[in-house]
């Protein structure tokens, strides 16, 4: 008897929860819609403007900094600077659109190197990266971004 009992509750519980689970809609976050990206990288991908990636180098003394889309651009610029212990350091660049239109990377070394030797900046904060372009139809743009040490 009590096998029946059980059973059968069990029954009306799994369907009770197979119904409410057919009847039951997800509500999609205003920050996810139009989202493909994964957790980790959010890229979006507009065709009027270049697309800039930055990250880590896994010794964490340099950032790599990826463009693309640089067809749509006639100039990019980029400078990073941050802050040591005694005062602000940086690097800074631009892409030659002749020779890197489709993409490009650039190494950027938190220190400075002499021939064969580097020497690392410690005590890192307050980093920053800015790009600068300027697009084909003549809009200039500014991308910043925080980067975390």
């Amino acid at each position: 008897m009590k096998k029946i009992v059980f059973l059968s509750s069990l029954i009306i519980c799994t369907s009770v929860f197979a119904i409410s689970g057919s009847l039951a809609n997800a509500k999609l976050l205003p920050q996810a819609k139009g989202s493909t990206s994964n957790a980790k990288t959010k890229v979006i991908n507009n065709s009027k403007s270049i697309s800039v990636f930055p990250k880590l180098r896994k010794d964490r003394k340099a950032l790599i900094v990826s463009f693309g889309n640089l067809g749509s651009s006639r100039s990019v610029g980029y400078s990073l600077i941050y802050q040591t212990q005694d005062h602000q350091e940086g690097a800074g660049g631009s892409i030659n659109m002749q020779t890197e239109s489709g993409g490009a990377t650039r190494e950027l070394l938190f220190g400075t190197c002499s021939k064969t030797v580097c020497r690392y900046h410690t005590n890192i904060s307050n980093m920053r990266l800015e790009v600068t372009s300027e697009l084909k139809s003549g809009r200039k743009t500014l991308k910043r971004y925080r980067i975390k040490v």
